[in-house]
C-alpha cells in the first residue's frame, strides 16, 4: 500500500515539475517577443507609418473607382420564370458568339463593357403563401406546411417559381452611351422567343373566344333581368337557356351568375390587356454609379499585413538557430 501511495507521489510530483518547465518556457517564449519588438520598435513604427500613408492612399484610390448598374424589375408571365433564369445564366457564354450577338443586334466591342447581369427573386412571404394555398387549399396540414417555411428556406432556388416579382441586374465596366442599349437588346430577345410567342399568340385567341362567348351571356342576363323587373313572369317553373345549361329564372340565381361572368370577364381583359408579353416591366431604372465596397479598409490591411510579413521573416532567419540549440540542449 505504501508502495502505491509513493509512485503516485512521484507522478504528481513529475507532473507539478513538467507544469512549472511548460510555463517558464512559454514565459521565456513572451519576454523574448517583447525584448525582440521592443529593440526593433523604431523599425515597426516606421513600417506602421509608412503603411498607413500608403493604406491611405489606396483606400483614396478605391473610392474613386466606380461601378455602372442599371436594376430593372420584372414579372414573369407563363411558367417562364426558369427560361428566363437559364438565359441569364448561359448569357455570359453566349455574348462570345458572334452569331449570338448578331441576332440581339449587338457587337463585340459593344458587350465588352457589360461585365455581368444577375438575376434574383424578390422574396415576399406572401407569393409563397398563395402559391401553398393553391397547391393545398385549406386542408388541415396546410398550415402545418406553412410553419415549416423559414426565411432561409424560401431563399433556396426551389422556390424561386413562387415569387411574382424578380431583380434583374445589369452591371457595366464604365459609363457609356450604349448601356442602355445593350440591356434593352437582351430584354427584346427574351421577347421574342418563339416558342413563347406561339404560347402567347394561342392563349390570346382563346381568351378573345371565350371573352366574347361571356360577354354575349352576360347581355342575355342583363336583358333577361329587366324583362323580369318590367313584367314579371307567371310560371316559375318555366326554364331558360343560359349557355348549355338551363336555370329557373330567379332573381337572385340570376344576379349569381351575372357577377360570376363580371369577375371571369374582368380577368380576361387584364390577360389582354396586361399579359400579352413573356413578362412585364415593372420597373426600369437608369444606369447608376456607386463606389466600390472595399474603401476605408487598405488603411488597417496594409499595416497589419506589412507587420505581420516583417515579423515573419525576423522568425524565419532566427529559427534555425533557436531549433539547434534547443536540440543540443
Amino acid at each position: 500500500m505504501s508502495t502505491e501511495r509513493k509512485t503516485d507521489e512521484v507522478n504528481l510530483s513529475y507532473i507539478s515539475k513538467s507544469i512549472e518547465k511548460g510555463f517558464k518556457n512559454l514565459l521565456k517564449i513572451c519576454i523574448s517577443i517583447f525584448l525582440f519588438y521592443k529593440r526593433k520598435w523604431l523599425l515597426f513604427l516606421g513600417l506602421l507609418i509608412v503603411g498607413i500613408i500608403g493604406g491611405y492612399f489606396l483606400d483614396t484610390k478605391l473610392n474613386n473607382v466606380k461601378s455602372y448598374t442599371q436594376d430593372i424589375i420584372i414579372e414573369p408571365k407563363y411558367d417562364s420564370k426558369e427560361f428566363i433564369y437559364d438565359f441569364i445564366v448561359s448569357l455570359k457564354h453566349n455574348l462570345k458568339d458572334a452569331k449570338f450577338l448578331k441576332k440581339i443586334n449587338l457587337d463585340s466591342n459593344t458587350v465588352k463593357n457589360l461585365k455581368n447581369v444577375e438575376i434574383n427573386p424578390m422574396i415576399r412571404a406572401s407569393d409563397v403563401l398563395d402559391n401553398l394555398h393553391k397547391k393545398y387549399g385549406d386542408k388541415e396540414y396546410f398550415y402545418r406546411i406553412i410553419e415549416s417555411y423559414d426565411e432561409q428556406t424560401l431563399e433556396n432556388d426551389k422556390y424561386r417559381n413562387f415569387y411574382k416579382y424578380h431583380h434583374l441586374v445589369f452591371v457595366f465596366r464604365k459609363e457609356d452611351s450604349n448601356n442602355i442599349t445593350i440591356s434593352k437588346s437582351i430584354l427584346n430577345y427574351l421577347y421574342s422567343n418563339e416558342y413563347y410567342q406561339k404560347v402567347l399568340t394561342q392563349k390570346i385567341k382563346q381568351t378573345e373566344k371565350s371573352l366574347k362567348k361571356n360577354k354575349e351571356t352576360l347581355n342575355f342576363i342583363e336583358e333577361y333581368l329587366d324583362k323580369l323587373n318590367k313584367a314579371p313572369i307567371e310560371n316559375k317553373n318555366d326554364l331558360i337557356m343560359i349557355g348549355n345549361e338551363s336555370e329557373i329564372p330567379t332573381i337572385s340565381a340570376l344576379l349569381v351568375r351575372k357577377q360570376t361572368l363580371l369577375n371571369i370577364i374582368n380577368s380576361q381583359e387584364n390577360i389582354l390587356t396586361l399579359d400579352d408579353k413573356l413578362f412585364d416591366i415593372v420597373e426600369m431604372g437608369d444606369v447608376v454609379s456607386f463606389g466600390v465596397a472595399l474603401h476605408k479598409k487598405m488603411v488597417l490591411r496594409i499595416p497589419l499585413l506589412l507587420f505581420l510579413f516583417l515579423s515573419g521573416i525576423f522568425l524565419l532567419k532566427q529559427l534555425p538557430d533557436r531549433l539547434i540549440k534547443y536540440v543540443n540542449s
